[in-house]
């Protein structure tokens, strides 16, 4: 008895082993079943939406769709789930399959199952094998080892599947939902949930017979280059189709349709979508005739009232007063200017049989007449006209006389000549100018408030010598016009010219035309210098004057670049004078003037420097004139030593009973001095009898133009 408790015993174990097994194959073909489901279902739908949304949601395209995805998710389904459940799997089946993926388990399993399973008592011999059977068993961890790669894999596939349906769902196009939704909710409609459609103004209409009508079509959900219209008239069969146009707005197609005589149906159509079918119905109404403009415009302009005979658009200056006079095809009760954009409709009044209104031109935008009909509503009488507001210009100003830079002497007269022009009016034209870099003056050449030129020519003389001035003052001037709108918005100034004042005696016109400075005019004193702070001194002007063309990084580098170079000139400037002071030139009356002058020039270019660094261009460009003003007067007192040269360089003198050292200390300490300023001694030989040699003693004071005319 005991021997047979545990034979069954072993035996039930073994059977335990089996179902174990068994159940774990089962999850598998389930796990692996499922990833094969999800995978070619959701491939089978995506195929399906996107098939779907390339027939726009077509009624018999998502019903054929439905059939094809619900057919392949049954047939998925049965096959690789359902079938795999109801497949029966004996005993001696499962041993088997773990004989053939646990070859340490022989051929013992099997017998030992196949003897459980019959449950008989052989002897000793039955229960030794199920012993060993069982032993076997438990060293493959009772058959769990068999299934559990294939588990984990059909597992990973499962999960792999599902995130990347589940990425796609979520990150996928927009149509996968919309027509997922159709797929799966058989109740649902395709118009109900299709997401392209066009819509199209002005659907069914009443218009008045023979006018034309403006057909707008607007693609929602789709992007499209070709719409046709579609149009059947009266009790025609036959649709006529035509391309219709972009419009002004994006996706905006239009089409007018001319003399509308009778009823008609239309519709549109791009890309497989369709709108309704829509109505044009006809009628014997009030249509616009013929509309007379009348033109009022601002008083600051004093043009005269201006009649444009049968208009419709309009473009004329903003602020104009714009009279209309509507006359209807046949007698109305009633007429109402439409604007777009504006709720309050501006009222018309009948006056002999027409229509008089009033719109003020401020802004752009469309308008339209409706008249009365027979029934007492209002119908459109006109098609959509253009308002379009023009801005006035501003000005232009130019100096034509001299236009350049001058070089007067300080008794000469300066003519000025003055042009300007505007689109509707010159209110006031102005000469400005300034003497060396001081308070701003103005000379008015034109002014008016009330219908002004729309040119003015005229000029301006400045008779120099009342400003008392002397050789390297500067006087700048420019033109400003102002034209006459409100405020006077519209502004412009012409480019800022320079009158250098220059000696007037022969000397100087000798020394101009002898080149001046024979060694290259003194580092820059033959003009250089005072040439560069012109241009930085116009440069600052038209930033002033052009600096709302300019971003803030554009203005920010010409601001850079403007300081920079009014820093380098200065830099330039110091460099001479120390030059000057190392070689004793300072000390020499004749070059008085030159070494008072560029310190004060140094001085007002560091005050233009700071005030461009602060971005405070009107405050800079007083100390860059006054700079100018020193460099040139320090320019000028140069020439007049050149002058007193001869127009060129120290001759080489040959001196007569001078002993040879003092010749020689006397013509390098000369030669120095002149070096400073870029001068050299030219291949002259004179010879001159006379020799005051107390003046040409190591240390002694001598004045420059006496020792230039010693016999060194």
């Amino acid at each position: 008895m005991t021997r047979r408790k545990r034979l069954r015993g072993s035996g039930e174990q073994l059977l335990e082993v089996v179902r174990s097994v068994r159940r774990r194959w089962r999850t598998r073909q389930l796990v692996q079943g499922g990833a094969i489901v999800l995978g070619a279902g959701f491939v089978v739908f995506f195929l399906s939406t996107f098939g779907i949304d390339r027939l726009r949601f077509d009624d018999r395209a998502v019903l054929a769709f439905r059939i094809v995805l619900w057919t392949a998710l049954a047939g998925l389904t049965v096959w690789f789930l359902i079938r795999p459940l109801l497949r029966r799997v004996s005993d001696a089946q499962v041993a088997l399959y773990l004989e053939e993926h646990e070859p340490s388990l022989k051929s013992a399993f099997l017998a030992a199952v196949e003897k459980a399973d019959a449950g008989e008592d052989e002897g000793g011999l039955d229960a030794r094998l199920l012993d060993v059977a069982m032993y076997r068993a438990r060293r493959i961890e009772r058959g769990r080892r068999v299934e559990r790669a294939r588990l984990r894999t059909s597992s990973a596939w499962l999960g792999g599947v599902g995130s990347a349906v589940l990425l796609t769902l979520v990150f996928g196009p927009a149509f996968q939902g919309t027509a997922g939704s159709l797929l799966f909710s058989p109740w649902k409609t395709a118009d109900a949930a299709n997401p392209y459609s066009i819509a199209v103004e002005p659907g069914d209409v009443l218009i008045a017979r023979g006018s034309d009508q403006l057909i707008s079509a607007y693609p929602q959900g789709f992007e499209t280059d070709e719409v046709e219209l579609a149009v059947r008239r009266g009790d025609a069969e036959i649709w006529d189709r035509y391309a219709m146009v972009p419009g002004e707005t994006d996706a905006t197609f239009e089409i007018l349709l001319f003399d509308l005589d009778e009823p008609a149906d239309y519709t549109v159509s791009s890309e497989g979508v369709s709108s309704p079918v829509y109505r044009i119905d006809v009628a014997d109404l009030p249509f616009v005739d013929r509309i007379d403009l009348e033109y009022r415009f601002p008083s600051y302009t004093g043009l005269a009232p201006r009649t444009v005979e049968d208009g419709g658009d309009i473009a004329v200056l903003r602020g104009t007063e714009v009279r209309l006079r509507i006359a209807p095809t046949i007698a109305s009760s009633g007429a109402r200017l439409i604007i777009e954009g504006d709720p309050e409709m501006a009222p018309v009044e009948p006056v002999d049989g027409v229509f008089e209104a009033t719109l003020t031109v401020e802004r752009e935008t469309f308008y339209r007449i409706e008249f009365a009909g027979p029934d007492g509503r209002f119908v459109v009488g006109s098609p959509d006209y253009l308002v379009e507001p023009l801005d006035d210009q501003p000005p232009s100003v130019t100096i034509v006389e001299p236009g350049r830079d001058t070089r007067p002497s300080s008794i000469a007269e300066l003519y000025v000549e003055v042009e300007a022009e505007d689109d509707f009016g010159l209110g006031v034209v102005s000469l400005n100018y300034s003497i060396n870099g001081g308070e701003e003056q103005t000379v008015q050449i034109h002014g008016t408030s009330r219908g002004g030129s729309k040119d003015v020519s005229g000029g301006h003389t400045f008779f120099l010598e009342e400003f008392g001035l002397e050789p390297g003052d500067v006087v700048s001037y420019y033109a400003r016009a102002v034209d006459l709108a409100a405020g006077g918005r519209g502004e412009a100034t012409s480019d800022i010219y320079f009158a250098e004042i220059r000696p007037f005696d022969q000397s100087y016109r000798q020394a101009e035309q002898g080149g001046g400075g024979g060694g290259g005019g003194g580092a820059g004193m033959n003009g250089e210098l005072s040439r560069q702070q012109r241009q930085i001194v116009a440069a600052t002007f038209r930033l002033v004057r052009d600096g709302e063309e300019f971003d803030e990084a554009e203005l920010s580098e010409n601001l850079a670049t403007l300081t920079l170079l009014q820093g380098r000139l200065r830099e330039q400037v110091e460099e001479l004078i120390g030059q000057m002071q190392q070689r004793g030139v300072a000390a020499d009356p004749t070059f008085q003037t030159v070494f008072e002058e560029l310190p004060q020039a140094v001085a007002a270019m560091r005050e233009a420097e700071t005030h461009l660094g602060e971005r405070s261009l009107d405050d800079a460009l007083s100390p860059e004139q006054r700079a100018l003003r020193h460099l040139q007067r320090a320019e000028a007192a140069f020439r007049d030593v050149q002058v007193q040269m001869g127009g060129g360089g120290l001759p080489n003198f040959m001196v007569v009973g001078l002993p040879d050292k003092a010749v020689a200390e006397s013509r390098e300490r000369v030669r120095s001095a002149l070096t400073a300023l870029g001068l050299a001694l030219p291949p002259v030989r004179i010879t001159v009898n006379l020799a005051p040699a107390d003046v040409l003693k190591e240390g002694s004071h001598f004045d420059l133009p006496i020792a230039l005319g010693l016999l060194i």
